[in-house]
């Protein structure tokens, strides 16, 4: 079932993403992600981040199919992926393993990010964002806005809040504009002159009515 939802470029038609949309839907995630301050710092080589990020992607996708839920739009421009607690904040030794194998001498500081962001997560019940991503060419239309506002509203609903970590001052101010607020006072730091990172929480929002463009989301 879709649902609708208004953004600047006009009705955003978003559905729940199948296992057959995982192809494209990964390289949304590559070209989403590939070049953010965080990949950077992960593997410096661009060439060598790409290639990484490709094997990654349909995993993550795969994982949030069948832990959580991953929501995209008619025509797979974005894609929004949810895991709930507490599968989204637990490493078993077998997805280690397979991070290793797939990242090879770049693990360590995959691990590394993954640690940092397990120390942090809250230990209460939430959905969290794992990954929010948009096609380059159709960023900054409200494609972003339009499935966070499809997810947001369900939590609303079943008054459940929700977590992040934003990688970037833009993604920052985005989930600010949606009712996020930082958990910490400070940014974490990653070693090595790493970016900063933003954990951020939102608590359930009083429920404003549907609009003549909006269906409630499923």
């Amino acid at each position: 079932m879709t649902a609708a939802a208004a953004g600047p470029a006009g009705t955003v038609r978003i559905r729940r993403a199948g296992v057959d949309d995982v192809p494209r839907l990964a390289r949304v995630l590559v070209d989403a992600f590939v070049d953010t301050p965080d990949a950077r710092w992960l593997i410096r080589d661009r060439a060598r981040r790409r290639d990484v990020y490709q094997r990654l992607s349909p995993g993550l996708l795969a994982q949030a199919m069948t832990a959580g839920t991953v929501h995209t739009t008619v025509d797979l421009a974005g894609a929004a992926l949810w895991l709930p607690y507490p599968v989204a904040h637990s490493t078993t030794d077998r997805q280690a393993a397979r991070l290793r194998r797939l990242t090879g001498r770049h693990a360590d500081r995959f691990l590394q990010l993954a640690g940092l962001l397990h120390t942090h997560a809250p230990r209460q019940p939430h959905t969290y964002l794992a990954y929010l991503a948009v096609a380059p060419h159709r960023q900054r239309v409200g494609i972003g806005s339009a499935l966070l506002h499809h997810r947001l509203r369900v939590c609303d609903i079943a008054r459940l809040p929700s977590y992040l970590v934003a990688t970037s001052p833009a993604a920052r101010d985005l989930y600010l504009r949606h009712g996020y607020r930082p958990t910490t006072r400070h940014p974490l730091a990653l070693p090595d002159s790493g970016p900063p990172l933003w954990p951020m929480w939102r608590q359930p929002q009083p429920l404003s009515p549907p609009t003549d463009t909006e269906t409630t989301p499923r």
